[in-house]
């Protein structure tokens, strides 16, 4: 009996440091979509605490969207406010789907589930409270099939 205890608890080991290697982000929050219809006027705002501005980041996208989404792609007004009050806005596309229309998210038979990036290798000037805004910039308002979106920052090793 002792000699099986002896060989379960590094087997245990090594499966409890694997299952640990997995992504780990810096901030992760998502916002649900009242149902599942992103306007113009929902504006999902995360607020994030960098102290560490010696590193690089990157900014992403998480989005879940239904799996007959009629979009290849998502278009996002992203803003960003710094610590000091100043704003910045960047239109970016995240791509849901190849040209075949094949999804890039983990999908089952409702639901994809996609992280994209808003931006790549970002360093951050100063520290203290930034504010995130991702508002739906697509060409119509009311944008069905999006079930909730949020934000992600992960630090760079």
């Amino acid at each position: 009996m002792k000699r099986n205890i002896a060989f379960l608890i590094p087997l245990f080991l090594t499966l409890l440091s694997l299952i640990g290697c997995g992504k780990s982000y810096f901030f992760s929050e998502i916002t649900p979509i009242p149902e599942q219809t992103w306007t113009y006027a929902n504006i999902p705002e995360f607020e994030v605490e960098v102290e560490d501005i010696s590193a690089k980041y990157n900014l992403l996208l998480d989005v879940i969207h239904d799996a007959d989404f009629r979009y290849q792609n998502i278009y996002i007004k992203f803003h960003a406010t710094d610590p000091t009050g100043r704003e910045t806005t960047t239109q970016v596309s995240v791509d849901l789907a190849n040209k075949g229309g094949v999804w890039f998210g983990d999908c089952d038979d409702e639901w994809c589930h996609l992280e994209g990036f808003l931006q790549k290798d970002l360093k951050f000037t100063k520290a203290g409270k930034y504010i995130f805004k991702l508002e739906q910039y697509m060409r119509i308002e009311s944008l069905e099939g999006i079930q909730s979106v949020g934000m992600k920052v992960e630090k760079i090793k």
